[in-house]
C-alpha cells in the first residue's frame, strides 16, 4: 500500500523537471489530501509553509469527485500578481485522491511585457501613409516621376520598349513610388503593362538589390 509520502517521491522527478524548466515563474504546491496539509513546496512565493493547512475549499469540488486534472484557472498572490494555475490529482493504489500537485504560474511578466507590445504596435487607425498625406495623391506622384524618367532619358512614353519599361519601374521603384498602394494598377495601365508583369518586376527588382 502506497502512502502519499511514497506518492510524492513517485512523482518527484516530474515536480523537479517543471520547476526546473519554468523557474522562476512557477511553484509547485503538494497538498496531502488525507491530512488536508501541505506536503510540499518547491519555489515558494505565495507565502505558504508546509504543514499549513490546504485552502481547498477554494476549488469548490469535493475530495472524492476530483478530476485527473483542473482546468487552468487565475487567481492572486499575496502580492496582487496575477497566477495562473493548475492541480493535478494523484490517485492511489484504489483509485482515491490522496495528492493534488498544483502549479502556480505568475503570468505578471508576460502580462506586463503585452501591455507594452500593444503601446508599442498601436497605430491611430485613422492615420494613413505620410507619403499618401504629405506627398500628394498617387496618381500626380507617380506621373510626376514617370516623366521625370522620360526628361532624362529623351524618350517618350509611346515609345518605350519591354528593356526601357523594366528600367522606368526599377525607377519608381527605388524612388518609393510603390508605396502607394494604387501605384500598381496605375503604372499597368499607364504603360499598358498587367499588373502581373509589374509585380513580376518589382519582384526581380528586390531580389537583385
Amino acid at each position: 500500500m502506497s502512502s502519499p509520502i511514497d506518492l510524492l517521491k513517485r512523482y518527484q522527478p516530474f515536480i523537479d523537471a517543471i520547476v526546473e524548466v519554468f523557474s522562476p515563474f512557477v511553484e509547485v504546491a503538494v497538498h496531502d489530501l488525507e491530512e488536508g496539509t501541505i506536503a510540499a513546496l518547491y519555489n515558494p512565493f505565495s507565502r505558504r509553509k508546509v504543514g499549513e493547512r490546504s485552502p481547498l475549499k477554494e476549488l469548490k469540488v469535493k475530495i472524492e469527485e476530483f478530476p485527473d486534472y483542473f482546468p487552468p484557472y487565475s487567481r492572486r498572490n499575496w502580492d496582487g500578481r496575477e497566477l495562473k494555475c493548475t492541480s493535478i490529482t494523484v490517485r492511489d493504489h484504489n483509485e482515491k485522491p490522496a495528492l493534488l500537485i498544483c502549479l502556480n504560474i505568475d503570468t505578471s511578466v508576460f502580462a506586463q511585457t503585452k501591455g507594452l507590445l500593444e503601446a508599442f504596435l498601436k497605430i491611430r487607425p485613422d492615420a494613413g501613409s505620410p507619403i499618401e498625406t504629405y506627398g500628394g495623391g498617387c496618381e500626380e506622384q507617380v506621373s510626376s516621376l514617370i516623366d521625370h524618367f522620360l526628361q532624362e532619358n529623351h524618350a517618350s512614353l509611346k515609345a518605350l520598349d519591354r528593356k526601357s519599361k523594366k528600367e522606368l519601374i526599377e525607377f519608381l521603384y527605388r524612388k518609393g513610388a510603390f508605396n502607394f498602394k494604387n501605384a500598381v494598377p496605375f503604372t499597368a495601365q499607364t504603360l499598358h503593362l498587367s499588373r502581373a508583369s509589374i509585380y513580376n518586376y518589382i519582384k526581380e527588382i528586390g531580389t537583385a538589390l
